[in-house]
């Protein structure tokens, strides 16, 4: 993937502390190449990632569908994986607990309209918590979805703009070699166990 295959204005985060700072193409339906682009920003103490989908685009996966709840989904169930990849218990993983925090997602998904609220600068955003993470996304963007992914900082500091000149991003192909860029690999997030996500289990 290069950065002429993203048509559309990306969102970033307005702020100079970030060391690192990466591009990672997002997928689509129906043979749509870019349906998104999540651009990463980490430091030694922190990580954002904010994730641009153009409406019509995102929309267009979702007809008779309502693509805020869709959105809502993409949201927690992102927060999960992230989660995820910051266990280093020992031991085996508890039973069901995959399908569980799925579960926990799609929940959360459904009851979006209850998250909490919170400003990016003029603009609000919905916005629900999982272990480290906050995330939330914002419906106050003209032409796009915005969903904003935050460890190390408060998902109400963040402050985003436009990115014009995508060229400070390195571009991620391929998650698995790039190292300690990609957010499944942040050599400094905070680690949890098992029992932190004991909360979301779901029990017979």
């Amino acid at each position: 993937m290069v950065i002429s295959a993203i048509d559309f204005a990306a969102w970033g985060l307005a702020a100079d502390w970030p060391s690192l700072r990466w591009l990672e193409p997002v997928g689509g339906r129906r043979n749509i190449p870019v349906a998104g682009v999540r651009l990463g920003h980490c430091s030694t103490s922190a990580m954002v990632l904010t994730c641009t989908y153009p409406r019509d685009r995102f929309d267009s996966q979702f007809s008779g569908c309502d693509p805020v709840r869709e959105l809502a989904f993409e949201t927690t169930y992102t927060q999960v994986n992230m989660a995820l990849h910051q266990i280093r218990a020992q031991g085996a993983r508890p039973d069901g607990l995959i399908e569980s925090l799925v579960s926990h997602a799609t929940a959360q998904a459904v009851r979006y309209r209850d998250w909490g609220i919170a400003k990016w600068g003029e603009r609000s955003a919905m916005t629900t918590e999982l272990a480290s993470w906050q995330s939330g996304f914002s419906l106050d963007f003209a032409d796009a979805y915005v969903v904003v992914h935050a460890c190390g900082i408060g998902i109400d500091q963040v402050r985003l703009v436009p990115v014009d000149d995508l060229s400070g991003y390195e571009v991620c192909s391929d998650p698995m070699k790039v190292g300690a860029m990609h957010w499944e690999l942040w050599p400094s997030r905070p680690e949890l166990d098992y029992s932190d996500l004991a909360p979301h289990l779901v029990t017979s």
